[in-house]
């Protein structure tokens, strides 16, 4: 999958490993379950596959449950590189399995359009590498319990 080349890849790029370590020293003193930066392909030096139009790096709070929600005009192709918890997916719930570069079975989360999602982290923060196949400026998150929509906006 060109997607865990890429990932490789922003996982030894420096101003990506320092946006991560950024984001997760910001996240600790957030009010947000999570905070993120859209990722460039200039860092990266290639071009998202075919299909994938944006690239996010996020940061969830640790001890915390993102609110449940659903992307309707994309669909979402997640990596977790560092944290614990659980990850739901639809109905199904599962511990998350981290994105490893070294190791023979990477884990991939692929979430269709309109599938609700989310996350409970442990005791550090999680780290998701996440790519998207809209452009980030019209990336919408509805939340399933209340309905409340939002575009991401360019952090």
């Amino acid at each position: 999958m060109y997607l865990t080349n890429l990932t490789k890849r922003a996982l030894k790029t420096p101003d990506i490993l320092h946006t991560i370590q950024l984001l997760k020293e910001e996240i600790i003193g957030s009010e947000e379950p999570f905070i993120w930066k859209v990722l460039s392909e200039q860092p990266l030096l290639e071009k998202f596959p075919h299909g994938v139009q944006s690239g996010w790096v996020f940061a969830l709070k640790p001890n915390t449950s993102t609110p449940p929600h659903r992307h309707p005009n994309s669909v979402q192709y997640t990596a977790i590189t560092e944290g614990s918890g659980t990850i739901r997916i639809g109905k199904r719930e599962r511990e998350i399995q981290t994105f490893d570069p070294q190791k023979n079975q990477l884990t991939w989360y692929v979430i269709p359009k309109n599938v609700p999602h989310s996350v409970d982290t442990r005791e550090q923060a999680v780290v998701v590498l996440s790519f998207h196949t809209c452009p980030p400026n019209e990336l919408i998150e509805v939340e399933t319990s209340s309905g409340r929509s939002r575009f991401y906006e360019k952090r």
